[in-house]
């Protein structure tokens, strides 16, 4: 059984991708690289980056190309802040999405040709701490780090971090918890049941 011991050896090899494109994205049926919604006042791209993850995204592309604004002024405006304040009808708006500019610039970005590798160093630079984590409690083969990618691109690495302290670090145990009765969860599981094999 292949086994990692730091995070660049998980970086540099196909796992990330695979979890990626096999458990996130589920082959494309829960998410594309095209994606484009209003949830969250703006989410996007294979990951559904959203307010805490879009900030990593601008840092992987051209922002002044398709937005004519900085990095800086993005992720400062842009990210966190993207979330609508007002419920749906009301003339707070919806967050980024509902700006034409955003909109569109994000749109141009998704079909331009460095969309999927900008996207894929955003996601790998979201999850290392998660990775960071699971390595250092001995989760150190392809299933246990595939479940801390999975669980962390749902509850982010802090989320990942207090659910498996909860469960001493036990991975299926973990996952078992992260699934609960929650379909879209259990969608997830089966995803990465079928792409790592069920324990």
């Amino acid at each position: 059984m292949e086994s990692f011991s730091t995070y660049d050896e998980v970086a540099s090899s196909d796992l990330p991708s695979t979890v990626l494109t096999k458990v996130i994205s589920r082959a494309g049926k829960s998410k594309n690289y095209t994606d484009l919604i209003p949830l969250d006042g703006g989410t996007v791209g294979i990951a559904h980056f959203a307010t805490g993850g879009l900030s990593e995204l601008y840092k992987q592309m051209d922002t002044q190309e398709y937005f004519g604004r900085s990095q800086e002024d993005m992720i400062s405006h842009y990210s966190a802040k993207c979330r609508p304040s007002g419920k749906k009808g009301n003339d707070t708006g919806w967050g980024c999405y509902s700006q034409a500019w955003w909109h569109e610039g994000m749109a141009r970005f998704l079909a331009s040709p460095e969309s999927e590798k900008a996207q894929y160093r955003a996601w790998l630079n979201l999850m290392q701490p998660a990775i960071k984590a699971a390595l250092a409690h001995n989760w150190t083969d392809r299933r246990s780090l595939a479940i801390a990618m999975g669980i962390a691109n749902s509850l982010g690495s802090a989320g990942l971090n207090s659910l498996a302290t909860k469960h001493n670090w036990h991975a299926e145990q973990v996952l078992t918890a992260y699934v609960g009765t929650d379909a879209h969860r259990a969608r997830r599981r089966d995803a990465l049941n079928a792409a790592f094999g069920p324990k």
